[in-house]
């Protein structure tokens, strides 16, 4: 192969690789946000559901 042709190939393995990467990112990101979306929900039905203390009283943020 010439050298030309590595340094095309090179250059198109490094542009790809780097798509790759920020895809990847944006996947973490938004996989991250679901994961707090989720546990914020579950840590409001735990509280909610404990008929014993009444949180919503002290928790404003219960109620959004």
């Amino acid at each position: 192969m010439s050298e030309s042709i590595k340094k095309e190939l090179t250059k198109d393995n490094i542009v790809n690789a780097t798509q790759i990467n920020k895809r990847d990112a944006t996947e973490l990101k938004q996989a991250s946000k679901e994961r707090r979306l989720r546990s914020k929900e579950q840590s409001k039905a735990e509280i909610l559901g404990n008929n014993n203390i009444n949180y919503q009283k002290h928790m404003t943020w219960v109620n959004d």
